[in-house]
């Protein structure tokens, strides 16, 4: 994953080309980007063993470390080898302080804002959630409800904690350049201008994000992952979305909305999905899609269904652990759905690893069936043999950790 920029300021050297000064500082900000994330991820760590990690020179770990030790970031905790005494200096290892730079995360969903303080490890410091009719407002009332819930979230905060930067996730397609949530199944309105107006009221960097893009971002920092350069995540839940990691860069395509996966076509006449067009994978696997066409083949409790609760989903999977033939066979289907659509996606970007994951994966075991028969009976076995398909538990909510490391990415 990572490539030692301090090469590349060789190798242009040896071919003629000068530098100018604003690309060395380009390169010095990229090595400094490198060591913060592995640090975010990996600390504490000491410094001898980073460089070879990620390709820089003793002296360039030593120059960046001793800045950030200097701006009050970085902490340093001597310590000694167990069980033996220790000669000379006692070995150091460094990390990240978590007591200086702090961002908000916000999560947007249904009916729901929840707020949340993250520190510069990531690590959420307090949770805030509140209840929100989202869909009876306007994008002028989205707005003012967001800015009165942060304000209020910020004024408890002490001094020592104030943020320096705002992440927004959001469900539904999001131009993650503008800050503009094109359509979302949370809003009312189409196209709501978000960053500009929180950036002009709160005087600092806001950026927003689909809600799978978070995730993504939330798997890229886990140890097992960081070192892919090409995967995606499929996030399964009250939709299906999707997250691209290219060359280890989270990818936003040109208009900043890449990788709707959930809006892929399974079948040009099928089923109707939420976005208003038929045969999406997202109206036979997203949870709302699920609950839908359960409705019609077993008994279920009364409610909208389209806006199903997770007791009806966790009801609707244990009905299948039941062995209920009809609810067994809905989920198989949605699995096969979900295999067809993602042998398309490896056709075409011939990923390292696709990580499944968000609320939806409580039916994993009910899916996985159909998901290895969709792939199978869709893609050649020269395709899909260098591709893993691996599940991501959703133990906790990955979203915020993933809104939380975008808005740091803001102040690093």
């Amino acid at each position: 994953m990572y490539e030692n920029v301090m090469l590349l300021d060789a190798a242009l050297m040896l071919k003629g080309v000068v530098l100018k000064s604003s690309d060395t500082e380009q390169i010095r900000l990229a090595n400094r980007k490198l060591v913060v994330d592995y640090l975010r991820v990996h600390g504490p760590v000491a410094r001898v063993d980073m460089g070879p990690v990620l390709n820089l020179s003793p002296a360039t770990v030593t120059s960046i470390t001793s800045d950030l030790q200097k701006e009050g970031r970085l902490v340093e905790i001597p310590t000694t080898s167990e069980g033996a005494v220790s000669r000379g200096r006692p070995r150091v290892l460094i990390d990240l302080s978590a007591k200086v730079q702090f961002v908000v995360g916000v999560k947007l969903s249904i009916n729901e804002i929840r707020i949340m303080l993250g520190d510069q490890k990531g690590n959420i410091v307090k949770t805030q959630v509140s209840e929100l009719q989202t869909l009876a407002l306007n994008s002028e009332g989205v707005v003012e409800a967001l800015c009165s819930t942060l304000r209020s979230f910020i004024a408890t905060l002490p001094s020592t904690q104030r943020p320096k930067a705002i992440g927004l996730a959001v469900q539904g397609v999001v131009n993650g350049l503008t800050g503009e949530v094109v359509w979302s199944p949370a809003l009312a309105d189409k196209h709501i201008r978000l960053q500009e107006p929180l950036q002009e009221v709160f005087k600092m960097p806001v950026l927003v994000a689909n809600d799978a893009n978070c995730l993504a971002m939330a798997i890229r920092h886990q140890p097992k992952y960081q070192q892919l350069t090409d995967f995606a995540v499929v996030m399964l839940g009250y939709g299906v979305g999707m997250g691209m990691v290219v060359n280890g860069e989270l990818y936003m395509g040109h208009h900043g909305a890449a990788a709707e996966f959930g809006h892929t076509k399974y079948s040009a006449d099928g089923a109707q999905c939420l976005c208003g067009k038929r045969g999406c994978i997202e109206a036979y696997v997203g949870d709302y899609a699920l609950y839908r066409d359960a409705t019609a083949i077993t008994k279920l409790r009364q409610e909208d269904h389209l806006h199903p609760t997770e007791t009806s989903m966790a009801h609707l999977v244990e009905l299948a652990d039941q062995h209920a033939s009809a609810v067994e066979d809905l989920f198989e289907r949605a699995g096969k759905v979900l295999g067809y659509g993602l042998s398309n996606y490896i056709a075409l970007m011939s990923p390292e690893t696709i990580v499944l994951s968000g609320p939806g994966i409580r039916a994993f075991r009910h899916l996985e069936a159909g998901i290895r028969s969709g792939l199978k009976g869709a893609l050649v076995q020269e395709l899909m043999a260098e591709t893993s398909l691996e599940a991501v538990d959703w133990d906790e909510d990955m979203t915020v950790l993933g809104v939380i490391a975008l808005a740091l990415q803001k102040i690093d």
